[in-house]
């Protein structure tokens, strides 16, 4: 609203400025001073807008200043030619001459040249004031949401983090890890050894997860493959897993612990709940500009959600959403009785 009212405002005076003073220092007619002014006016704050909606459209303001103010000249260039050359055509038919009478009477000893050219130049002024103040008002506005941004992911992260140490630090964790590995000392130590620098390196990339929000996709398989290795010992042979990994997936840029929330998930609702068990499918592949993982598993059939189901997932959709805007995004697909998959889509 308050864009709106400034540029009406804004093109408003100026109509009132140049229509009145062709009516004062040139005795045009408000007729004809309004004939020639208004459709310009008009054309000046269309264009101006368009201007606004192809910034806001292509995410100009996020450009590194030199790229900004090399499309600004260019599109500033572009919409004061096109207001000029209107300027020129709506004065020729009125006055029989390409020059507002208001520039005639203030250069009248300059060739009409002259003229045509200093009439550019305040019509050109005219648009570097209003691209001025839009862009200080504009950049202004975009650190501000940049930096609320910025809290809002630190807060979704922290809550991942959070929530991923309430489910790996929990006793009930602990304990089934820590029993795993009394009863392999005795039988099989070699493991047991295995199984304990799984959960260390388990428990070091929860803690250090913190401290960056992308890490790579291999990064991630390897803390999974962690996870699965402790949750292996729990569920024993009801545990398979399959993975169908591109190589070209493996160095894409993925939210640290997003992968690992899915696997969580598809063992603690399905999985852990059935008593056979079942098999748990991890892909990832590049189509296109994305990276799409995915996660397959299959489900109790005449399972009931549960409060407290599906906070990992909501909490990893804000911070797809946070990193990556509308070009991501996390989809749970229920309709296939008794399997569950969850798909995330992000940019490569």
């Amino acid at each position: 609203m308050g864009y709106w009212i400034s540029q009406l405002l804004g093109w408003g005076f100026y109509f009132y400025a140049q229509a009145s003073g062709e009516v004062i220092f040139a005795s045009v007619p408000w007729s004809e001073a309004t004939a020639l002014w208004a459709p310009v006016c008009l054309a000046a704050l269309s264009l101006t807008q368009a201007l606004r909606w192809i910034i806001k459209r292509n995410n100009w303001l996020a450009l590194p200043s030199g790229s900004l103010w090399g499309r600004m000249v260019v599109a500033i260039l572009v919409i004061t030619t096109s207001t000029c050359l209107l300027v020129m055509a709506l004065s020729e038919v009125i006055h029989g001459t390409p020059v507002a009478p208001i520039m005639q009477a203030f250069y009248q000893r300059l060739t009409l040249g002259g003229q045509l050219r200093n009439q550019y130049i305040l019509i050109l002024l005219a648009h570097v004031v209003w691209v001025g103040i839009y862009l200080s008002f504009a950049m202004q506005r975009h650190r501000y949401r940049a930096e609320v941004r910025q809290a809002q992911l630190g807060e979704a992260l922290q809550a991942a983090e959070l929530r991923l140490l309430r489910s790996q630090l929990n006793p009930h964790f602990l304990f089934n890890a820590l029993n795993g590995v009394r009863s392999l000392i005795a039988e099989d130590p070699a493991r047991a050894r295995d199984a304990v620098t799984h959960l260390a390196r388990t428990l070091r990339y929860t803690l250090a997860s913190g401290d960056q929000d992308l890490v790579s996709l291999e990064r991630e398989l390897e803390m999974v493959d962690d996870y699965l290795s402790l949750e292996s010992m729990r569920l024993a042979e009801r545990l398979t897993v399959r993975r169908d990994i591109d190589a070209a997936a493996r160095t894409a840029r993925v939210p640290a612990m997003l992968l690992q929330t899915l696997v969580e998930n598809a063992l603690k609702h399905g999985i852990a709940e059935l008593k056979e068990g079942g098999t748990l499918i991890i892909s990832a592949r590049v189509v296109g500009q994305d990276v799409i993982l995915r996660v397959e598993n299959p489900r109790p059939a005449d399972g009931v959600e549960r409060r407290g189901d599906g906070v990992g997932l909501r909490n990893a959709t804000e911070r797809l959403r946070l990193l990556f805007g509308p070009r991501a995004s996390l989809r749970l697909d229920l309709h296939q009785p008794g399997r569950a998959t969850a798909e995330v889509r992000l940019p490569a």
